[in-house]
């Protein structure tokens, strides 16, 4: 096993930080909640796009 973050473990952390930043917006201002979840939902789907197709998985 390696040792550090490989790059699915960066993108799910990115998808995690992104929905979590944007629910903790949603509480501490007067956004409503989908709207602060559509906001986040944007870097979320970038970070998969980016998983996807600029750097995809490949066999090991």
């Amino acid at each position: 096993m390696t040792d550090g973050l490989s790059t699915a473990d960066l993108v799910l952390a990115t998808i995690a930080i992104a929905l979590a930043l944007s629910a903790f917006g949603a509480v501490a201002t007067s956004v409503s909640v989908a709207v602060a979840m559509a906001a986040g939902s944007i870097p979320a789907t970038g970070s998969i796009g980016y998983a996807l197709f600029y750097n995809p998985p490949t066999d090991g």
